[in-house]
């Protein structure tokens, strides 16, 4: 039977506890400050709770520009303490130590079996085994580079384990193949038990909400749209779409997208006229080119059938017209006096001296 593999996730907190310089922490991400060329990080141990642990596979993401390079290292130990110069050292406590020499630490790392790798971002810990588990990764180069999302496993090959005991013997290349489906397998089993994620609007990839959307009956060609205005429109959307050609069908649209007042005049025609189908849209803010795109292309899909929209913004105006309503698009002014470099308009209410 395939053993179990445990998964230790390394996130925002652990990465808090280690060491790292060069990199400053953002969220749950390590990103290069852009001091210096060179970038490391040393994580305190992961404990597996248990003697002789092996410890099968180390994987993380990151993005590196294109001058840059990236080594990882690991060993691991049954005892949390070594000795150093006669002395018995706690190991936490020496690679943690921002002042200790990094040949030292090279030098623990060699002497306790360490493997490493340069280039790469998903490494077979195969033949470490220890309780405990020491982790670095250095980044050289100057420019923009980011780590996250760090994952360890133990043990990697549960493939390798399922074959008859002539078969598993450490070292052999038999094993170091078998663990190349594993480590498919096992990125293959992530996708499968993250697919939740990819339905919940919160955590979905960007890419999948204009799927969803065209789910529901929804068009979004055009990228009129932003991600977060997407999100909030496919929240509402079945209480929009089961409301629609109505007052609050048009009011919930324009609120997806503003937080500016609106107001809706029903039996306002643009083509003149009262019409029973024809309606208006009022908003209080000043006109935005953009809003008023995003805006008409969602209204038409929520409109009645046969009635037709007009959007208008309101601003400040002098005059009692323009859909003024006393105190919504309209103000009291007194002539004052203006100046042909300061943009004036001559609108009655400036006078030239």
């Amino acid at each position: 039977m395939a053993a179990l593999v445990r998964k230790y996730v390394i996130g925002k907190n652990r990465l808090a506890q280690g060491l790292y310089r060069g990199f400053t922490l953002d969220g749950g991400e390590l990103r290069t400050s852009g001091e210096g060329v060179r970038s490391v990080l040393y994580l305190a141990a992961l404990d597996s709770a248990e003697r002789d642990c092996e410890w099968g596979r180390l994987a993380f993401d990151a993005k590196l520009d294109a001058d840059m390079t990236l080594g990882v290292r690991a060993f691991a130990s049954n005892e949390p303490k070594f000795v150093r110069k006669g002395r018995v050292t706690d190991t936490d406590s020496f690679l943690l130590d921002d002042s200790a020499e990094d040949d030292a630490k090279n030098v623990l790392f060699e002497k306790s079996g360490g493997i490493g790798a340069a280039g790469v971002t998903d490494l077979l810990l195969t033949g470490l085994s220890g309780r405990y588990l020491w982790i670095s990764v250095e980044v050289l180069g100057a420019g923009s580079a980011s780590l996250g999302n760090f994952r360890v496993y133990s043990p990697e090959d549960n493939f390798f384990n399922s074959f008859p005991e002539v078969y598993r013997t450490n070292g052999e290349f038999f094993r170091r193949y078998m663990a190349v489906f594993n480590v498919m397998y096992a990125d293959f089993q992530e996708k499968i038990d993250s697919l939740d994620r990819c339905l919940d609007i919160d955590t979905a990839p960007a890419s999948l909400l204009p799927v969803f959307a065209r789910w529901l009956g929804l068009e979004l060609d055009g990228n009129f749209l932003e991600e977060d205005q997407l999100r909030r429109l496919l929240k509402n959307a079945f209480s929009l779409i089961s409301a629609k050609g109505t007052r609050r069908a048009v009011e919930g649209v324009v609120r997806i997208l503003t937080d500016a007042p609106v107001y809706v005049l029903e039996r306002q025609s643009s083509r003149g006229g009262e019409s029973p189908y024809d309606f208006t849209v009022l908003l209080q803010c000043a006109p935005d080119e953009r809003l008023y795109s995003q805006l008409q292309f969602l209204l038409r899909q929520f409109k009645p059938v046969r009635g037709e929209v007009s959007l208008v913004f309101l601003g400040k105006s002098g005059r009692l017209d323009s859909y003024a309503c006393l105190d919504i698009n309209a103000c009291v002014t007194e002539p004052q006096p203006g100046r042909a470099d300061r943009g004036a308009v001559l609108n009655g209410l400036t006078c030239l001296q």
